[in-house]
């Protein structure tokens, strides 16, 4: 009897680590670009990818704490800007520099589209590399998450090992596009990026997955610059022609 009762209480134990969990575990943002899809249109002009312009809300709010409360059900928290929110539901933090890591996608993947001559990131709206500028703007990076408490307050975990979900997350990823002359501030194009991402996770299943951001990112980016290149495609070669001897000649006055 005694064996046992030890045998119960390192199971409570275990448990409650495992509830416990999001508060010891780190994620971040990895991103591997799509298949390439090379495209047969082609422009003999250079794209400067800006870095994206953050406008995102600011408040990030968390009631993970409530959770370890009897009579509780579930507790929730909502982040508008997750990198800098401590507390998910099974991840301590996110490691995310949203202007940065999404411009660096974004090249990627229309690089690898061979649209344009050259594609790279840049953070200078009047580079002379390049002839045209794509212009990111982050709207949203919302995380939403619930734990389940299932009443019990800090015996929570033992619910978890029996294979009763964590909780759940909804993500969400809203940009904005814009393919930009430089020369003139006119905006020649632009696409919106709205996906979202949901998941419950349970110690058996699902278990990290509290962050879409990748994924979300990599099946938005395909329709929209599938967009582009119909754009770039409608346009008459003259019109690419004269934004390249334009870079050109500002190139040469530099």
């Amino acid at each position: 009897m005694c064996h046992l009762g030890r045998k119960t209480a390192f199971l409570v134990l275990i448990a409650f680590g495992v509830a416990l969990s999001g508060c010891v575990t780190r994620a971040g943002w990895q991103y591997e670009p799509g298949p390439a899809q090379v495209s047969p249109t082609r422009a003999p002009v250079s794209v400067g990818v800006l870095q994206y312009k953050d406008e995102r809300a600011i408040e990030n709010s968390t009631y993970f704490w409530l959770c370890l409360v009897p009579l509780v059900p579930y507790c929730t928290a909502d982040y508008h800007r997750l990198e800098s929110a401590n507390g998910f539901v099974t991840a301590g933090t996110y490691n995310f520099r949203p202007s940065e890591d999404l411009a660096k996608a974004t090249a990627e993947e229309l690089r690898q589209t061979a649209l344009f001559h050259d594609v790279f990131v840049t953070d200078r709206a009047t580079d002379p590399g390049a002839q045209l500028l794509l212009r990111g703007t982050i709207v949203s990076t919302d995380w939403n998450g619930s734990r389940y408490s299932y009443l019990v307050g800090p015996y929570t975990g033992v619910f978890y090992l029996f294979g009763l979900p964590i909780g759940s997350v909804q993500d969400t990823l809203k940009l904005k596009l814009e393919l930009v002359d430089p020369a003139s501030s006119q905006i020649l194009w632009s696409q919106a990026v709205d996906q979202d991402y949901a998941k419950t996770e349970g110690f058996y299943y699902n278990f990290g997955e509290d962050f879409g951001y990748p994924q979300m990112f990599r099946d938005g980016i395909k329709p929209a610059l599938a967009s582009l290149e119909s754009y770039v495609a409608s346009q008459p070669p003259n019109v690419w022609q004269h934004y390249q001897k334009t870079g050109q000649s500002a190139g040469e006055g530099r």
